[in-house]
């Protein structure tokens, strides 16, 4: 747990006013990448499990591999250290996870592609743009969603079929690495809104589903017979 927790960053704090201002909220529903390659080596099975840093990770990861379903690893943030085997991808939004992942990359988690919104070359594999570009005087438009929501965005267009969320149930528990007591995800309003939005207005969100959660009360709940 060392490791996990080790890691400390300076946000920079972006005033209210600008945060509210609707000019510079992405609501973001497809994404491309902006270098082409060949996904074919990395997306071998047609199945991936998405997973998250929510305290329920490791619960849903044991039910979702007690059903033998084949399938790849794309993990976000921190969810990447709960498994002792390869992983096929890695990605997140926060400056924090990306350089947190660059101190204490595992070699033992193989040759995976590591997944980002925009171009920065160093340390990454795939970079994306969003279908919305807007500038604003911080440079960006503000991401509304979370990690999971970039990771399943990037999971569809890599061309998965079926698309399990674990450990990403939305609620305010701890991360599965903070001990008892710490204060979890504080999520803002927008990040379920957009979440909703993508369920009723995108024919994809058909192929998603997750294990616990809110994100379950919103894509609708993963079973073995589904996933199967």
């Amino acid at each position: 747990m060392k490791v996990v927790n080790s890691w400390k960053w300076g946000r920079i704090i972006i005033p209210e006013e600008e945060r509210r201002a609707r000019r510079n909220v992405a609501k973001v529903q497809d994404i491309y990448p902006l270098n082409i390659i060949d996904f074919n080596s990395f997306c071998k099975e047609s199945t991936v499990l998405l997973t998250g840093d929510g305290e329920c990770l490791q619960e849903d990861v044991k039910r979702f591999e007690s059903w033998n379903v084949p399938h790849d690893l794309f993990c976000c943030n921190r969810s990447i250290l709960y498994f002792q085997r390869p992983v096929q991808h890695w990605g997140a939004v926060d400056a924090e996870e990306s350089a947190w992942l660059s101190e204490f990359y595992n070699p033992a988690h193989g040759r995976f592609l590591r997944h980002v919104i925009g171009a920065c070359k160093v340390g990454y594999d795939i970079f994306w743009a969003i279908n919305t570009p807007c500038e604003t005087e911080f440079g960006r438009r503000l991401w509304i969603g979370n990690s999971g929501y970039f990771g399943m965005l990037c999971c569809l267009a890599m061309g998965y079929k079926k698309v399990v969320l674990a450990g990403m149930p939305l609620d305010r528990n701890r991360h599965w690495y903070d001990p008892e007591g710490v204060e979890g995800p504080n999520w803002a309003s927008d990040t379920y809104t957009i979440w909703m939005d993508y369920k009723m207005q995108k024919r994809e969100a058909e192929r998603v589903r997750s294990l616990s959660g809110y994100s379950k009360f919103i894509m609708g709940e993963a079973t073995k017979e589904w996933a199967s």
